[in-house]
């Protein structure tokens, strides 16, 4: 069959909620009834994106891509901060992608083992688009299937996520992890594993072995502050918990670390410009059928 021909349904996940394998990747199953803007959405972590169904138009200020077919992919490095508009369409009259997020310690990985490979050459647009042949399909419908599988070892996953990398690098395409500074880094990465929970900076410094004091200094020292970082990355974790459960507010609001959902809906509409409940009343359970 022709990579070109995909069909849309090939693409179903078994769960749309958010699945993780630590150190490896994140699947995830976005939809939405609704055509949907998300204003300056941080990809804090390098992505490969599937619209299986409808549009989806990103815009980072220097370029502007469209991808509208399952048949292409589309690359973002970690760190991209870009406007998304996501637009329903198709036979299924939804908006619907795949996004696999891929840990820094995998790019690492492969950049050691392929450091000719790895680099992300010169002069290509970044978001980029690339066919989806026939080759490259069956690769990454094997990591698909590989996530959610717990007969498949971490391990062995991680060869296949390799030869997802391997097969982007021969077509001319590298993904590299952030750049976010050191410390930014692994209090971001720290608190991404539980954003539901307590987190104060006293707690994280202690699980980053060092003291409150010293954390807050070198955050500033890098531009940062620890409250600032706590809030955005509990509110990418709830617009993408909004795309992908049937969960309600309160439910999503407590999974951020918010106990208020008053508070939560506050904190999401300063950050995105609408409030939770928007977004509520555009969410499609994913499913054949659904």
């Amino acid at each position: 069959m022709n990579g070109t021909l995909a069909p849309a349904g090939e693409w179903w996940l078994p769960s749309a909620a958010p699945l993780a394998r630590a150190g490896l990747c994140s699947l995830a199953q976005p939809s939405l009834r609704q055509a949907r803007n998300t204003p300056r959405f941080v990809f804090h972590d390098a992505c490969l994106l599937l619209i299986a169904s409808g549009r989806l138009e990103l815009s980072d200020g220097s370029l502007r891509q469209v991808v509208d077919t399952p048949s292409r992919l589309l690359l973002v490095q970690a760190g991209t901060c870009a406007d998304l508009l996501k637009t329903p369409g198709g036979a299924e009259q939804c908006f619907r992608s795949v996004l696999l997020s891929l840990a820094p310690a995998l790019l690492d990985a492969f950049q050691r083992m392929r450091p000719q490979e790895a680099a992300v050459p010169q002069g290509l647009p970044t978001p980029a688009i690339l066919p989806l042949d026939d080759d490259l399909r069956s690769t990454l419908r094997q990591v698909l299937d590989s996530v959610p599988s717990p007969a498949v070892s971490d391990e062995r996953l991680g060869y296949r996520l390799m030869d997802l990398l391997a097969g982007l690098a021969e077509r001319g395409h590298g993904l590299q992890r952030t750049g976010l500074p050191a410390t930014v880094q692994r209090l971001r990465g720290l608190m991404a594993q539980e954003p539901g929970q307590h987190w104060t900076a006293h707690r994280a410094g202690r699980a980053l072995a060092m003291s409150e004091a010293t954390l807050r200094r070198r955050l500033a020292s890098e531009g940062a502050r620890f409250e600032d970082l706590l809030v955005d990355l509990r509110m990418h974790h709830a617009m993408l918990l909004l795309q992908t459960t049937p969960w309600s507010i309160p439910h999503i609001a407590q999974a951020c670390g918010y106990l208020s959902r008053a508070r939560f809906s506050e904190r999401f509409r300063a950050r995105f410009g609408y409030p939770p409940s928007a977004l509520r009343q555009g969410f499609r359970p994913a499913g054949p059928g659904a």
